[in-house]
């Protein structure tokens, strides 16, 4: 009896080893080392942005802030009136900041090294951020504010009147397609080093995002603020507004695939 018990245990370890039609456990086929390839992906476009972004900075100076206030409004009024015109929906006519404060200047006394705070009245001031999908209007959008007269009672010295950028509509929709593209792009580079290595690439074991672009708006550009003359009105043919130009954007990924 003692000899069977050493046979019976030799059997079992054997036993644990492969299952009754012969092939082996999973514990031992995860055992087996992983063969992987590592590669990097990267794609490219050249794209031009397709929608503009005016800011406008609608602000008015008063020494009564019920009176800057009613002017302010007045120039809101007229804004949304310019954007109405040109057919941009309000919801485009974004509020990045409103506020009401009082202005002071500080002169300094040389005999007494002492400043005496003058005060110079209310400014009531909102930066707006006009989208304007059809950049085709956007010449004759801009010459409509800058004839405007906002600039009349603003505190010129706070801030561009108006300035531009331009963006890509749908930065989410051109940020999947690149990713796609740096995918494709790494598997057809390990397809091409595992066959000069007699291996073939199987599925992704996988994938690291690298460098993604996050098309931030350039810096805006500030468009100078003045009413222009009939003479000079009448005189152009055509509105005009800076170029959008293009913007190279690159994608990369790095995956790992595994070998067979």
């Amino acid at each position: 009896m003692k000899k069977i018990l050493p046979a019976l245990a030799l059997v079992a370890v054997i036993g644990a080893a492969y299952t009754l039609s012969g092939e082996r456990t999973v514990a031992q086929t995860e055992l087996k080392a992983l063969r992987t390839i590592n590669v990097s992906g990267m794609a490219e476009r050249k794209i031009v942005p397709n929608e503009a972004h005016l800011r406008v900075n609608l602000n008015s100076m008063n020494m009564k802030m019920a009176e800057a206030k009613t002017e302010h409004d007045a120039k809101l009024k007229k804004l949304l009136a310019i954007t109405a015109e040109a057919g941009i929906d309000e919801r485009k006519v974004r509020t990045e900041s409103s506020s009401i404060q009082p202005i002071y200047d500080y002169v300094h006394d040389p005999k007494t090294s002492q400043s005496t705070r003058i005060f110079k009245g209310y400014r009531v001031q909102t930066q707006l951020d006009v989208t304007v999908g059809d950049t085709a209007k956007l010449g004759d959008i801009m010459d409509k504010i800058t004839e405007a007269g906002f600039e009349q009672g603003a505190n010129t010295e706070w801030g561009d009147l108006l300035s531009l950028n331009y963006q890509i509509a749908d930065p989410d929709k051109q940020r999947d397609e690149l990713l796609a593209e740096a995918i494709t792009n790494a598997r057809a580079k390990a397809e091409r080093m595992a066959k000069d290595a007699n291996a073939e690439v199987a599925q992704v074991y996988q994938i690291n995002e690298g460098n993604v672009p996050s098309f931030h708006p350039p810096v805006p550009m500030p468009m100078v603020m003045m009413a222009k003359s009939a003479d000079m009105a009448a005189g152009r043919e055509a509105a005009y507004a800076p170029p959008a130009g293009e913007q190279n954007v690159q994608a990369t990924v790095n995956v790992v695939f595994e070998l067979k």
